[in-house]
């Protein structure tokens, strides 16, 4: 039995040092690339269930993969797509993304501020 995968697509300054801790490391420059990598990351099988548990990538590159291409992207429950802020900070993108999750989930946003 295979354990799942966790990877990390950035620039990479950003993303190499992830590789230290045991994650699989891709390197993009902007949204176009970050699709590209997620496209191969999710067509990858291991005995025939998906190869990854979760993906990171980074806000800043997130939000600029257009709106249609990113929900499908991320509709399936495998592999996980995590937005994180990158050195810049964060924009919002990612918590907003995780608020639409729950909310999907449970049928109420928990984490918007009141």
């Amino acid at each position: 039995m295979s354990k799942y995968e966790i990877a990390i697509i950035g620039p990479r300054e950003v993303v190499l040092g992830f590789k230290a801790i045991g994650l699989q490391t891709e390197f993009s420059m902007n949204a176009e690339e970050t699709l590209q990598k997620l496209t191969e990351l999710k067509s990858q099988k291991v005995d025939e269930r998906e190869k990854y548990a979760i993906i990171f990538i980074l806000e800043s590159h997130a939000k600029n993969i257009p709106k249609e291409e990113y929900k499908k992207i991320t509709n399936d429950a495998l592999p996980a797509i995590i937005a994180l802020p990158g050195p810049e900070g964060s924009t919002g993108f990612g918590i907003e993304r995780l608020g639409q999750i729950v909310e999907k989930a449970i049928g109420s946003n928990i984490l918007k501020d009141k």
